[in-house]
């Protein structure tokens, strides 16, 4: 099952690909790592990434998405009861460093699932993908949940 944190307070980050990281200085810097600072190379698998976002509990961000989402449904397939495999969430952003700049200025301000509105902490606790369009709009949706985790939850 997922793990919360003792503290109760809201726990967040973001963990870059190479394709997205020229805009890092749009993201909060102590919540945001590039591979470089997780200790991968810029050539690092995209599974190696989803490992080492799900270890550090942080939400990629990429311009590559399918690749993601299809590693990320591999990852989660590994869950077993007391080793849960959800993720904490993956943003796409479409390519082009301008319109990735242009795109993520007001992004955590339209950030809804359905009629909910979201935080940034809620993407990662949700383990939601977001999908940025060209025009803006982030399409949001969950990933399939983990078969203990959503048992858990309705309990």
């Amino acid at each position: 099952m997922r793990e919360k944190r003792k503290d109760g307070l809201s726990s967040y980050g973001f963990l870059l690909d190479r394709d997205v990281s020229k805009v890092i200085s749009l993201f909060p810097r102590k919540r945001t790592k590039t591979l470089a600072d997780v200790g991968l190379s810029e050539k690092a698998m995209d599974s190696e990434i989803v490992k080492e976002a799900w270890e550090r509990r942080l939400t990629i961000v990429t311009g590559n998405g399918d690749d993601f989402v299809r590693e990320i449904g591999v990852f989660q397939s590994q869950t077993k009861r007391k080793n849960c495999h959800e993720l904490h969430g993956l943003v796409v952003l479409p390519n082009g460093f301008e319109n990735q700049r242009r795109l993520l200025q007001g992004l955590a301000d339209k950030l809804r699932l359905g009629s909910e509105v979201l935080t940034w902490a809620d993407i990662a606790e949700k383990n939601c993908l977001v999908k940025v369009k060209r025009s803006g709009k982030p399409e949001v949706k969950r990933f399939k949940r983990c078969f203990y985790c959503q048992k858990q939850e309705l309990a």
